[in-house]
């Protein structure tokens, strides 16, 4: 019943959102959220689907406590003192907690991973670009003293051929 409620109240959030945005929305983008919806109310149909085993059994443990499963129930349980009571939680409580623990300890690392990985790719890039700018920073001085010492040779040269042309002249 519960399920069927928040299937509903899921369809009318997503009419409203298409119908507040319908004029900005192109066909394809409202064919886009609708499935979006669906996969949405398909995903809690399927939590709700999953059969539960009847043996005692721990989920998983985050930190000092655990979510513990029997008999049908679902209970948050110290890991590290057995006299500490069970605390009950009912299955959409256990299912937030699951995803909870599920995206801090699966998907966050390979979020961070993956970031850390673009980070060092991001770096590397303005690492490469600094020695550029360093490479053309040195040869654009290396061409400056280059370009200097042509023109010091030049020079000479003009001097060295009007001395010769002076000579010349002289010794008509």
């Amino acid at each position: 019943m519960e399920n069927q409620e928040e299937k509903n109240s899921l369809e009318e959030i997503f009419k409203k959102e298409i119908a507040k945005n319908k004029k900005e929305l192109t066909k394809e983008e409202i064919k886009k959220l609708t499935e979006e919806a669906r996969e949405s109310i398909d995903f809690l149909k399927k939590i709700d689907e999953i059969e539960l085993p009847k043996d005692k059994y721990v989920i998983f443990t985050d930190g000092e406590e655990q979510l513990f499963y029997e008999n049908g129930e679902f209970y948050i349980i110290s890991a590290t003192d057995s006299t500490k009571t069970k605390k009950k939680k009912t299955k959409k409580e256990a299912t937030d907690l699951y995803l909870n623990f599920f995206i801090k300890y699966q998907l966050n690392p390979i979020l961070d991973l993956r970031n850390r990985k673009e980070r060092n790719i991001e770096q590397k890039q303005k690492e490469n670009k600094q020695k550029i700018a360093m490479a053309k920073k040195t040869l654009g001085i290396d061409k400056k003293k280059e370009t200097q010492s042509k023109a010091k040779e030049e020079k000479s040269q003009q001097k060295d051929s009007q001395k010769k042309i002076e000579k010349d002249d002289i010794s008509l």
